[in-house]
């Protein structure tokens, strides 16, 4: 079957107009999850003894103790509804965003995900079930896989001492000093 040049030219405008499409379904899903999310706070809702984002080590233990005390559900679900509400474009933004609320730069780069280089291992914490909640309580993802969000996560601990440029000072540094020898 051979097809004309009427033929591709129409094929190519139905594909333009399906990517736009898609564009639309997703600026929809994410505008519809945030007025679904009936909290319009900025910043997670912590009880009090809970500030995030987490700033210490020793608030990453107190975070814990919170999470894992079941006298705690109700106010953990609070905090799952107000992170759910941080959004993104995707999962990958919904899982990074809601991460950057909750710990720091400094903490991140104290955390991986098996706890490697005696780090904290992430993956054993109940801030991993509290991220997974968050993110799949987010309109925009609910459908997102343990396995997608824990991608995520561990890249954006990985990532931790990249950003703030954190790396590159200290190579530029090394970089000066090679050249002054």
């Amino acid at each position: 079957m051979y097809s004309t040049a009427a033929q591709v030219h129409i094929l190519s405008l139905l594909e333009h107009i399906k990517q736009q499409q898609d564009q639309l379904v997703a600026k929809v899903n994410h505008l519809s999850s945030r007025v679904l999310n009936t909290s319009t706070a900025q910043e997670p809702e912590c009880p009090e003894c809970i500030q995030l984002p987490i700033e210490s080590l020793e608030a990453v233990d107190e975070l814990e103790a919170f999470l894992k005390d079941a006298a705690n559900a109700a106010a953990k679900q609070r905090m799952i509804s107000s992170l759910a509400t941080i959004g993104g474009q995707d999962v990958k933004r919904v899982a990074w965003n809601i991460l950057s609320r909750m710990f720091t730069e400094e903490v991140a780069k104290t955390i991986s995900w098996k706890g490697a280089n005696g780090k904290r291992a992430f993956g054993h914490m109940s801030s991993k079930t509290l991220l997974y909640r968050a993110v799949r309580a987010n309109g925009l993802c609910r459908t997102a896989t343990a396995t997608d969000i824990q991608r995520y996560a561990i890249r954006w601990f990985n990532l931790a001492a990249d950003r703030g440029a954190a790396r590159r000072r200290l190579t530029n540094r090394s970089n000066q000093a090679e050249a002054e020898d």
